[in-house]
């Protein structure tokens, strides 16, 4: 199944790869912004999708003592530079557009119709290899490829319209209408790598509800200087110092294993590092930043 993906990913690069150029060169030929703007959302597909197959082949690299984590992060900083360079694009887009507007030029709408429909239906292939995986990334990237497919649909309209009408406004307009789309996408993928490389907590995940569930385990008195972060878009960490009574060792495993489990199931939380304190023993001056929160 795994191989199969891998083929399937592969493939869906080269193809979007094709199309990106196909409708970029296109776009200037035929003098349409529409599709050179459909050719930048394609743009963000090929990064979306080198993006996913980096991320699975990265994650099977093991870590190492520089890198203990292991490589997950290069995602962020990748699908950081994408979605600020797609702002970049998406103003550019937005400018010329308003030139276009005022002073419309002549839109080859053939050629425009005959391009975009070709991009629609590779993207619509791509979609469907695509749909059905539970990764995160994989969802990720074909939501991407969905979008871009809506876009073709929109530059295949606009292009009949002009084909029939010989209006050629209807080109820039869409043009601001996939760079709106476009600016969505990246401000949404700037966000969610920021909020990674500045180590908030994950956005499904609320520590005092977190908290709440661990003090609920048998013989977990107390939690404090809790923090919970991502590593990567589908990998989330956390550290806790419990509190508990005078127990053994073979006890405290017991706990690690129970409070592991339920981080994990209820919170998708696969890294855990838990110190344990007695309970009676811990003066209250130790000084945590962190909320103290007990039974």
């Amino acid at each position: 199944m795994e191989e199969a993906l891998h083929k399937n990913l592969k493939l869906a690069i080269i193809l979007t790869s094709i199309i990106f150029f196909l409708e970029f060169a296109g776009g200037i030929l035929s003098n349409s912004l529409a599709l050179l703007s459909d050719s930048a959302h394609v743009f963000m597909d090929v990064v979306a999708l080198l993006l996913s197959y980096g991320a699975i082949r990265i994650s099977a690299r093991p870590s190492n003592s520089s890198m203990t984590f292991g490589y997950h992060r290069f995602e962020i900083f990748a699908a950081l530079i994408n979605g600020i360079t797609i702002i970049g694009i998406a103003l550019f887009i937005f400018y010329e557009a308003y030139w276009r507007i005022l002073d419309p030029p002549e839109v080859k709408g053939a050629e425009v119709l005959v391009i975009a429909t070709i991009g629609l239906v590779v993207n619509t292939w791509v979609a469907l290899k695509l749909h059905g995986h539970s990764d995160l990334n994989i969802k990720s990237a074909y939501l991407h490829v969905i979008g871009d497919a809506l876009a073709s649909v929109a530059v295949i309209a606009g292009a009949v319209i002009i084909l029939l009408t010989g209006d050629n406004r209807i080109d820039p307009v869409l043009s601001i209408l996939i760079a709106v789309i476009l600016l969505y996408g990246a401000f949404r993928l700037v966000i969610g790598s920021m909020r990674i490389l500045l180590e908030f907590a994950p956005k499904h995940v609320d520590a005092d509800t977190l908290s709440r569930e661990i003090i609920a385990i048998d013989g977990v008195k107390g939690v404090h200087d809790i923090h919970i972060w991502s590593i990567c878009s589908n990998i989330h960490a956390m550290s806790a110092h419990i509190l508990v009574d005078r127990i053994h060792v073979q006890q405290t495993e017991a706990l690690i294993r129970e409070i592991s489990k339920m981080v994990r199931d209820r919170f998708g939380i696969v890294h855990t590092t838990l110190q344990f304190e007695c309970a009676e023993c811990a003066p209250v001056e130790l000084g945590h930043n962190s909320d103290h929160q007990e039974e």
